[in-house]
């Protein structure tokens, strides 16, 4: 399934890392989807649209539109 139509897919968190771009906060997110095999999908998100204390091997739903990760919660 292409990931350029928006959808909400499970997976596995790999990794998060919390960063500061001129006063605003982000998350650098890597999560291999279940079903995709091969390597993680990567992104950057807000913060406020993830949860502040996610850590790697975590079971998580990422929501997708035109293939950009909006929004990370956990599953």
């Amino acid at each position: 399934m292409s990931l350029l139509l928006p959808q909400t897919r499970t997976g596995t968190l790999q990794s998060a890392r919390l960063l500061d771009i001129h006063g605003d906060r982000y998350v650098d997110v890597a999560v291999l989807l279940d079903g995709a095999g091969g390597s993680p999908v990567t992104g950057r998100v807000s913060a406020m649209e993830c949860p502040p204390d996610l850590n790697p091997g975590e079971r998580v739903r990422v929501s997708f539109t035109l293939g950009v990760i909006t929004k990370v919660v956990r599953a």
